[in-house]
């Protein structure tokens, strides 16, 4: 959801900077299909109740997830969805294929206390790199989410691929 909000941010400041929207990726993605692979193998982890599987299939999804940044560093944005996306993978993988979730952090984003997904394990003493971890509330407009440095590079990439790769309005005006 939030991912949602970050797009529509990124097009309202090009529309207000009168960029053209209508392209707004004007950038070449390489392997443009393995971006789609993470999102199913997360859908899948999530709402397939397969136990330990989803773990696996997490880990796989943010590797594929990386490889698709890594080849596309140089497109605006990307270097810090890269960034966000290494962060959030190092932390997963390192507490057996989950994200690390505060209970505070989830009480202070207005969530229960118990709120739980396959995707996330509560932080314990022996949670390794836990400031790494969903540790920062969100409680902002009605959005109660819970979310780790990482996915805040990752929002930041997403805002820059958005404004960033749109063109000015009337730049290909002139062009022959």
């Amino acid at each position: 959801m939030i991912y949602i909000y970050v797009v529509a941010l990124g097009l309202i400041a090009a529309l207000i900077f009168k960029r053209n929207v209508w392209n707004p990726l004007n950038a070449e993605f390489k392997w443009f299909y393995l971006v789609f692979v993470p999102f199913i193998l997360e859908l899948i982890a999530v709402f397939g109740n397969f136990g330990d599987i989803a773990n696996y299939l997490t880990s796989i999804a943010y590797i594929l997830l990386i490889i698709f940044c890594v080849v596309n560093w140089r497109i605006k944005g990307f270097p810090f969805i890269t960034i966000g996306a290494a962060s959030n993978t190092t932390v997963i993988l390192l507490n057996g294929g989950r994200m690390p979730l505060s209970k505070t952090t989830l009480v202070l984003a207005g969530l229960p206390a118990d709120t739980m997904d396959p995707k996330h394990v509560l932080m314990t003493s022996s949670t390794i790199l836990p400031f790494m971890g969903d540790v920062i509330p969100i409680n902002f407009l009605g959005l109660h989410y819970a979310c780790s440095i990482g996915d805040l590079f990752v929002y930041t990439g997403l805002f820059l691929l958005i404004y960033l790769n749109t063109k000015k309005r009337g730049a290909e005006i002139g062009k022959t």
